[in-house]
């Protein structure tokens, strides 16, 4: 692939989703891949994984940003218990791609993702790791953006998807000529859009909870730039124990209660942060517990892709965190869950 076509697909591949719509069951159609012809156009699947020993943040990305089109790769981010963060980007041409329409399958050269036998699977190669993982869906899934939520322009969209959440995951992770079989628990997330995302916004993230008795607790979306009506756009939604929305909100006024300072990345970002909904009847507090990962997009890149990611984005970066967060809503539901938070930065 050329440079000049894979210089946004470095960037693209640490920006996943944000919430900007109604809740209630996505469905296949809904985060399978699907094209369109604009060249704003980017698709990616997030996978993520956690157990005591790890935890994974790992990407499949289309786009037709630069020249040409289906320019495509993968990403992946593991923290290991007591080990440096590893993190590597690969880039593909058309000729290493393949999709299937009809159903959910795509491949990056000797990387896929697919959906077989009720389960979602992945595979990933890197010279240092191998990574397999297959996850049995859990039901309940959150359709953010309901469809395609426009932006700016009618014919500009957003979609977001949370397919599935906390569900129970097994395969194998090989380090060099190590190959260990593995367990614990992961999601899957899903954007699509065809409106480049540093056009309207400057700052993504996500959070992701659950309660000891298994509701499961989302809230995040995008702050705006100066071409966004609006401060923000972010959302709230609780799944109960048996995947049935519990609370569906847009959030109507944020205040940071404690910022923090990111030592690798120079943002300074909310600690501690409250977000209110329901006309401030309802509140949610998110609490950063714990660095998990902080990382910068221009890593494992030439200086002449530097070069060109600077002219859009000053400092991208992407930061994941462990986190608490408490709903209180008496006359909804009222909470507390531990999860993750990811921080995705465009510019300050």
């Amino acid at each position: 692939m050329k440079q000049s076509k894979r210089y946004l697909l470095n960037f693209v591949s640490v920006l996943v989703l944000g919430f900007s719509g109604i809740s209630g069951q996505s469905k296949l159609p809904d985060f399978k891949t699907q094209f369109s012809p604009e060249e704003g156009y980017l698709q990616a699947w997030n996978f993520t994984f956690h157990n005591e020993r790890y935890s994974v943040f790992s990407t499949f990305l289309v786009s037709n940003f630069g020249p040409g089109s289906k320019n495509n790769g993968i990403s992946i981010l593991i923290k290991e218990k007591g080990n440096p963060l590893y993190y590597s980007t690969r880039e593909f041409s058309i000729d290493d791609y393949e999709s299937n329409p009809d159903t959910f399958h795509q491949r990056s050269g000797e990387n896929w993702m697919e959906y077989k036998d009720g389960l979602y699977s992945f595979y990933m190669k890197y010279p240092e790791w191998e990574i397999k993982l297959s996850y049995k869906p859990k039901k309940g899934s959150v359709p953010i953006s309901n469809g395609k939520f426009p932006l700016l322009d009618p014919a500009n969209f957003v979609q977001a998807d949370i397919p599935f959440s906390f569900s129970s995951v097994t395969g194998t992770i090989k380090k060099g000529d190590v190959i260990e079989e593995v367990s614990g628990t992961g999601g899957m997330e899903h954007l699509l859009t065809n409106y480049p995302v540093y056009k309207f916004s400057k700052k993504w993230e996500l959070v992701r909870a659950e309660t000891k008795n298994g509701f499961r607790i989302f809230t995040g979306g995008f702050i705006g730039n100066s071409n966004f009506p609006g401060k923000f756009y972010r959302r709230v939604v609780v799944l109960s124990p048996n995947g049935e929305p519990t609370i569906e909100a847009t959030v109507e006024g944020a205040e940071v209660l404690k910022w923090e300072k990111d030592s690798i990345s120079g943002y300074t970002i909310p600690k501690l942060e409250k977000l209110t909904f329901f006309e401030g009847s309802c509140s949610i507090l998110v609490n950063r517990t714990k660095t998990i990962a902080s990382m910068s997009a221009l890593e494992n890149i030439s200086s002449f892709l530097r070069f060109f990611i600077q002219l859009f984005f000053a400092k991208p970066y992407q930061i994941h965190s462990s986190a608490e967060v408490s709903v209180d809503c008496p006359k909804t539901w009222s909470g507390m869950g531990k999860g993750s938070h990811s921080n995705y930065l465009i510019n300050e």
